[in-house]
């Protein structure tokens, strides 16, 4: 009788799990609608797969398979309209109804640490898909805080080279990394990199 009822809890504590996680992806669905239909109201957008829209011209396959893995961890993606960069907005998704920038990285800590700086005046939050990267975890989680830290300054050549406060346009924000032969995503707060 014991294992039955092991199993008949299993089953309980898996459904609840299930409707969890289907409840977080309809609040995430909605979440990301409502903050597109607000900043792009007269916007028509086409539904390319499940949890994936997109306004405006056909998109690049580096973001394509960024709105991919973050759909397939639950999350719903709107492919903002190229043409909006003239307006100010220079972000390239709203996942979950915050605005994100993409990047994707192949090469090493100095060019992560440019993207990181780049993204900052582009969206409060980044998606950064390291995968064709061979960084380690180690090597990511230092590159980027160095570029948080990182201070203007003049290099050896006497090129100024500026900071993470002349560079950056946001108050706080979050990181989601995508790692090389990772399979889980790494979530960061920029403000927890800052050195204390």
């Amino acid at each position: 009788m014991q294992p039955l009822s092991v199993k008949s809890s299993d089953k309980s504590f898996q459904q609840k799990a299930e409707e969890q996680e289907t409840k977080r992806r309809q609040e995430n669905a909605k979440k990301a609608k409502e903050a597109a239909d607000q900043l792009f109201p007269n916007e028509k957008w086409e539904k390319l797969e499940d949890g994936i829209y997109k306004a405006g011209k056909k998109r690049s396959l580096d973001e394509m398979n960024d709105a991919r893995i973050l759909r397939n961890l639950g999350s719903t993606i709107y492919l903002v309209p190229e043409n909006t960069r003239a307006i100010g907005r220079k972000y390239d998704a709203i996942v979950n109804g915050l605005q994100f920038e993409f990047k994707n990285i192949g090469g090493n800590q100095n060019t992560l640490i440019e993207h990181f700086l780049k993204s900052r005046s582009q969206a409060q939050n980044v998606f950064i898909n390291l995968e064709t990267s061979n960084l380690t975890r180690r090597e990511v989680l230092g590159a980027l805080y160095n570029a948080r830290n990182r201070v203007t300054h003049t290099n050896n050549k006497g090129i100024v080279i500026k900071g993470y406060a002349e560079r950056n346009k946001f108050s706080g924000g979050r990181i989601i990394l995508k790692v090389k032969d990772r399979e889980r995503l790494i979530y960061l707060n920029v403000d927890d990199l800052k050195a204390r």
